[in-house]
């Protein structure tokens, strides 16, 4: 499958390992930077969404999305670990979780441009109270990330693993150009999609908020991990 991801935000937070144990399958290992296990809020719009050698399907070909995560590790190989995943795309969510068995939500979701200011909004079709506003503007781009640095560690993952019917670890690869980063500044930020995912995160402001440049995705099918 090849797509294209654009207008994406990540969001940060530290949360130690104790908290996030109980919420990712016990044959996984939280991957933890400087002994420090992290948990993300990606929102961004998938575009130009196709299978190899099939013509793009319209209510896939674009659609909005965010997704909550952590980061685990496969064996040895770094990977994403999605609590949720919001779309808008009803027959996307329904693909995703039949194929892939991954946690999609069927929301309504829409993006704002005004001026520099990006601006998503979620709303869960089944229980609208939750959801997410979140606005920001781009400002400077950042050096790239480099192996062994948070950035790094927070972005670069080209591996996704969910757990079959059967209990077996899949895995799920991408790849994509190394990202090229900008500082973002929040605006503003409402979301109630970490907390619905069973994290508290007591109000705390984000640690590490960056936006990323356009990428080419490529995707293939999950094997066993």
């Amino acid at each position: 499958m090849t797509m294209h991801w654009r207008e994406l935000l990540f969001v940060h937070w530290p949360v130690p390992v104790e908290i996030l144990r109980p919420l990712v399958p016990e044959r996984l290992e939280i991957d933890t930077h400087d002994g420090t296990a992290w948990i993300g809020l990606v929102p961004f719009t998938m575009r130009d969404v196709r299978h190899r050698r099939c013509p793009p399907v319209p209510t896939m070909h674009r659609f909005h999305e965010c997704n909550v995560r952590t980061y685990v590790r496969c064996g040895d190989e770094p990977a994403v670990w999605f609590f949720s995943l919001d779309a808008e795309s009803r027959l996307a969510v329904w693909g995703a979780r039949r194929f892939w068995g991954l946690n999609y939500v069927h929301s309504t979701m829409t993006l704002e441009r005004s001026g520099d200011e990006v601006t998503y909004t979620v709303s869960r079709v089944r229980t609208p109270s939750v959801g997410l506003r979140c606005r920001w503007r781009t400002a400077t781009s950042r050096p790239p990330a480099t192996p062994g640095g948070l950035d790094h560690f927070l972005t670069e993952r080209y591996a996704l693993v969910t757990i079959d019917r059967r209990g077996s670890v899949r895995i799920g690869r991408i790849w994509h150009e190394p990202w090229r980063l900008r500082q973002a500044e929040l605006v503003e930020l409402d979301d109630g999609l970490v907390a619905a995912a069973g994290v508290d995160l007591d109000g705390r402001d984000p640690a590490l908020v960056f936006a990323g440049d356009s990428v080419d995705v490529s995707a293939w099918g999950l094997e066993r991990g």
